[in-house]
């Protein structure tokens, strides 16, 4: 059961490969099929196995020869890993489904924001209902709490830091607090500022950021929450 569900894995990687591209730009990501970003042309079903098109093709279109991005197989393979580790950690259980629903919906989100800086609502709205829905059966009221009070700190810092942080860092705050509760939730938060300030002070060496250049929050809390979500804290949990 554990490799049935890592490959459904992989094919809902290649799905969300498909939201990466066409969700930013507004195109629908059921109609037409898909096509390679350079030359247009539909791709066939020999085309579209995931991970193995790719090895095949040797990394190109083949229609046109552009290069394919390694971030289509990797998704892929992140996305089977992820599913694989909620399946041995909650089984085919409601929260396994949970899990890898807002898991997958903010995976997406991640590269989006990278690329846009923008957390898009049919992305997260989605997330916050499915959280809500958490939240009412495994952590009722305690997690809700929990999401108000820190997306309360988020706010306020937001207007302390004169926009420092996006309307969408708050509402992904709720949704990890929905999901993970109060101790969790601030596990999370401490992990994603060592790795955004991490990360920032790596650009500013090399001399792609300043102190001042902007630096979307929104993927090292979505990479924290996973990561969170799949390994027990017990530190943390003792606090319980």
């Amino acid at each position: 059961m554990s490799f049935i569900v890592f490959i459904f894995g992989i094919i809902i990687g290649s799905f969300l490969n498909v939201c990466i591209y066409r969700i930013p730009k507004g195109l629908s990501i059921l109609a037409p099929g898909s096509f390679c970003p350079l030359c247009k042309h539909p791709l066939s079903w020999k085309d579209n196995i995931p991970i193995l098109s790719f090895l095949f093709l040797r990394g190109r279109c083949r229609y046109c020869g552009d290069r394919i991005s390694y971030q289509y197989p990797l998704v892929e393979l992140a996305t089977g890993f992820i599913f694989f580790l909620f399946y041995l950690k909650f089984g085919l259980t409601l929260s396994f489904f949970i899990y890898i629903a807002v898991s997958s919906l903010l995976f997406v989100s991640i590269f989006i924001d990278l690329r846009y800086m923008v957390l898009p609502d049919s992305l997260i709205i989605p997330a916050i209902a499915l959280s809500c829905v958490n939240g009412f059966l495994f952590g009722f009221p305690n997690n809700f709490i929990s999401a108000v009070i820190f997306s309360t700190i988020f706010y306020l810092l937001r207007i302390a830091f004169k926009d420092g942080l996006g309307l969408g860092d708050i509402e992904l705050i709720v949704i990890i607090s929905l999901m993970l509760g109060f101790y969790n939730t601030l596990f999370v938060i401490i992990i994603s500022s060592l790795a955004g300030s991490i990360y920032g002070l790596y650009l500013i060496k090399k001399g792609k950021a300043q102190m001042r250049t902007r630096i979307p929050f929104g993927p090292f809390l979505i990479s924290s929450f996973i990561l969170t979500s799949l390994i027990n804290i017990p530190s943390f949990y003792l606090l319980h």
